[in-house]
């Protein structure tokens, strides 16, 4: 009796030590050539630095942004738009915030390519994407992605570019030879549950070929508009050829995800400071209590043998 008594002693103070430190911070207190064109599939491992601690259980928030812009006095009386926009002073201040605590920027097919072969990533990676496809996203986020040297990755719908508001074809060709990648966001946007099978391939297939033939390079993933999928849609998404679907929200991407359902986070307009702190600090604490949860079964474990051995 007494040395079952010990265990449950053991038991719920080893379950008080791993609940108290998933309350406090971590890291400091963070809340933590014959003219034929060549296709080619874009290279994994280039933007984190080689130096950097990487592992195979790895666990990345891959942040979701839309529009990086000052707010019109009429956008401002839209939710919608105040939803979408992140200013240029925000997305400097946060981006700046990765950079000066020592995130690896991670393109979004690294993460996919990560989940897919089981490729080893950095500790304390991130990976930014930005949807649709917005004018601002060149005017605005562009320079700031080169000013802290972070790559990103755009998921646009290829029917608005070279359209009011939005990328140019020529913004997406300057941009996609300095750190920034690309995928499918479909053809025109439309929430794919929505549609005929024959209307989900179309808006698949086409985008993809658009984007293909424009960079010259395998587009290897779609991002659901408005994070909208069934069944059907991944299995689509399957047959046309893309090896990785993003939707929105489920938190840091961590091997053995689903690939046809990616998730990410969402940055918005209303988020604060503390808010985007806690964002990207998801994926170091998802390993900081993977971590503490083995070290605390070791423990346990090992005083269960104890006690069994006659040794306490």
């Amino acid at each position: 009796m007494k040395r079952t008594a010990l265990v449950l002693v053991i038991l719920v103070a080893i379950a008080g030590a791993a609940s108290l430190r998933a309350v406090v911070g971590r890291d400091g207190g963070a809340p933590k050539s014959n003219g034929a064109m060549t296709r080619t599939i874009p290279k994994a491992e280039t933007t984190a630095a080689p130096n950097v601690p990487k592992t195979s259980r790895f666990a990345v928030p891959v942040l979701m942004y839309h529009r990086i812009s000052d707010l019109s006095d009429k956008e401002r009386l839209s939710p919608l738009m105040r939803d979408l926009t992140v200013s240029p002073a925000d997305f400097d201040r946060q981006v700046r915030y990765l950079v000066d605590n020592g995130f690896a920027p991670l393109l979004a097919r690294e993460v996919e390519e990560a989940v897919i072969n089981g490729r080893k990533l950095p500790e304390k990676s991130v990976a930014i994407t930005m949807d649709d496809g917005y004018k601002d996203n060149f005017d605005q986020a562009f320079p700031i992605l080169q000013k802290y040297r972070v790559p990103a990755t755009i998921f646009l719908v290829t029917n608005t570019v070279d359209t009011a508001g939005h990328l140019s074809w020529d913004d997406v060709a300057l941009m996609h030879g300095r750190q920034v990648g690309y995928g499918s966001h479909t053809v025109h946007h439309y929430d794919l549950p929505d549609l005929s099978i024959f209307q989900i391939d179309y808006e698949l297939r086409e985008s993809r070929r658009v984007l293909e033939s424009r960079l010259v390079e395998t587009i290897s993933s779609v991002a659901y508009p408005s994070g909208r999928y069934n069944q059907t849609v991944v299995e689509r998404a399957r047959a046309a050829g893309y090896l990785a679907g993003w939707k929105k929200g489920g938190g840091p991407v961590q091997p053995g995800a689903e690939v046809y359902l990616l998730p990410r986070v969402r940055v918005n307009g209303g988020s604060t400071m503390a808010d985007f702190q806690r964002k990207v600090w998801s994926g170091a604490n998802v390993l900081a209590d993977r971590r503490d949860s083995e070290f605390m079964r070791m423990k346990l474990a090992r005083k269960i043998r104890q006690v069994r051995e006659g040794g306490v």
